[in-house]
């Protein structure tokens, strides 16, 4: 997967700016094999990487984030074993399906009704994760942000079953605007999950995010990250990432105050 075709990606923006180093630009869909820490390997379908402007679904395809997550859960195993996680922006669900092989159960959720069916079926092909076990996973279609109906149906579904103190996401930021709706949906579900039972209202978990700072998005991560009283732990990639990322990437830690 090392052939890029030029032609097909926007001039203004450089292959490492968009994450698209080591992508095969054709039509259908590719597989994609992945190999992480504690011999977890995976393989997954997803569409190949079209002009990054016009591409029909973002959630169809594996972006460069989701393997640093997936690095990272996988080293760190000690911090997702037993939880209950939702993950946000789930698209091909490769940090779902890393994160399934240690949790209580684990969520996959995307607001991107298309993405939906590829999801299920990655998640269907790597079963053995979660011992075949579909008492385990779930899928649903989640939007973020104030007065979505889909939120509120999570909420009522799921928050009297599971303790969700823990969520997980990747390369879910690239425009600011979309910051504020990401944080009001992880302040949601930690609320009235935490302590499990409908939650304690506390809010207290931690939300695992990996992106690519394409237009520098750290002010408003700070700014609205601490609107909702979390933590931003910034953590050195050099811990766990076992290749050369994009020197735009980036791994953090929110944590409740």
């Amino acid at each position: 997967m090392d052939k890029i075709n030029k032609n097909e990606i926007n001039s203004d923006d450089s292959d490492e700016e968009v994450g698209l180093n080591g992508y095969l630009i054709e039509e259908g869909l590719e597989t994609y094999k992945y190999e992480f820490y504690d011999d977890i390997k995976i393989e997954i379908e997803g569409q190949e990487l079209q002009n990054v402007n016009v591409q029909p679904s973002t959630g169809l395809l594996p972006w460069p984030a989701s393997r640093i997550l997936s690095l990272y859960i996988s080293k760190f195993k000690e911090e997702f074993i037993g939880k209950d996680i939702v993950e946000l922006g789930s698209g091909v669900g490769l940090c779902g399906l890393v994160s399934s092989k240690y949790s209580n159960f684990t969520l996959f959720s995307d607001g991107d009704e298309k993405s939906l069916p590829l999801l299920r079926d990655n998640v269907n092909t790597n079963s053995s994760l979660f011992n075949n076990n579909n008492d385990r996973i779930s899928i649903e279609r989640l939007y973020w942000g104030n007065n979505q109906p889909t939120l509120n149906h999570f909420i009522q579904q799921y928050s009297t079953k599971y303790n969700f103190n823990t969520i997980i996401g990747s390369d879910l930021i690239y425009v600011d605007s979309s910051i504020e709706p990401l944080f009001f949906t992880v302040d949601s579900i930690l609320k009235t999950s935490s302590g499990g039972g409908g939650g304690d209202g506390s809010g207290k978990g931690t939300f695992y995010l990996s992106f690519l700072d394409r237009k520098n998005h750290f002010p408003t991560l700070l700014s609205v990250s601490e609107k909702y009283n979390f933590t931003m732990e910034i953590i050195e990639l050099n811990k766990f990432v076992n290749y050369d990322a994009p020197t735009n990437a980036k791994m953090l830690i929110f944590k409740k105050k």
